[in-house]
């Protein structure tokens, strides 16, 4: 019941601040995106290793093209009718709810147009970085004011190799496909987190049964002593729920891992 009560408010949050897109556009990106997003999906799911890579990175190529074609317009659709995203929404509440200390130092990986890192300086926390490998998208964040740096590169490579951050954070990027960050990633955020610092990746719940997704290696990550598993919290209302999809609560999951 509190589930469905949270799904409903959110639902209503979503629709009170929803963006008008004209319906070619709208229909346009949400064909385009999900259909890159599903084949993404199947080629992790391909046992040829060789052939699996390089869908991989066909894939990436191709994501990030539609992404820089509609950068001008991404807040406006993940606000419309077609996607009704709040993810940056849930994890902002949750961030602001388990850390009182607006003075941490955050990096917000995979910021896009800034949407995260926007909700968590309305909540007070003003130190933020943001990453994305897209420059086009970054340019909408840069145009907020509010970042104290931004970075432009693909997983870490642009980022400072210092452990300068007690927090990082993410919404909405990880294991969404195969060539989207996943647990590979994990170990590279670690070694930029301040020991005792925090790890916070909000992503869809189904997506966490990927076959791509490999959890062996956070098993490692945790037996060897890097990070330790604090939670993992199921938030509904992720997004608009698709007619294809099973999870009619579009259940969205916050995985909070600390450095040791």
């Amino acid at each position: 019941k509190q589930w469905y009560q949270r799904r409903v408010a959110i639902t209503a949050g979503a629709l009170t601040n929803l963006r008008m897109i004209d319906k070619e556009t709208g229909e346009q990106w949400h064909k385009s995106f999900q259909g890159l997003m599903r084949k993404g999906r199947v080629y992790g799911q391909n046992e040829d290793q060789t052939a699996e890579n390089g869908a991989s990175d066909d894939e990436f190529t191709a994501q990030q093209a539609l992404y820089s074609e509609y950068a001008d317009k991404y807040d406006d659709l993940v606000h419309s009718d077609y996607e009704q995203y709040v993810g940056f929404n849930i994890l902002a509440d949750h961030i602001n709810k388990h850390f009182s200390d607006k003075s941490l130092k955050i990096l917000d990986f995979g910021t896009g147009t800034g949407l995260l890192g926007s909700r968590l300086h309305d909540r007070g926390f003003t130190d933020i970085d943001g990453s994305d490998c897209n420059a086009e998208l970054l340019k909408s964040a840069e145009k907020m004011g509010i970042f104290q740096n931004l970075y432009c590169g693909r997983g870490t490579d642009s980022l400072p190799k210092e452990r300068s951050y007690d927090l990082i954070c993410s919404s909405g990027v990880f294991f969404l496909s195969k060539s989207h960050p996943c647990t590979e990633v994990f170990e590279d955020l670690a070694k930029l987190i301040k020991h005792g610092g925090s790890l916070l990746i909000l992503t869809k719940k189904s997506y966490l049964e990927q076959d791509y997704v490999n959890w062996e290696l956070v098993r490692k990550l945790t037996r060897t002593g890097v990070l330790e598993e604090v939670d993992k919290t199921f938030v509904p209302g992720y997004r608009k729920v698709f007619e294809h999809e099973e999870d009619r609560f579009s259940m969205a999951a916050i995985l909070h891992y600390r450095v040791v």
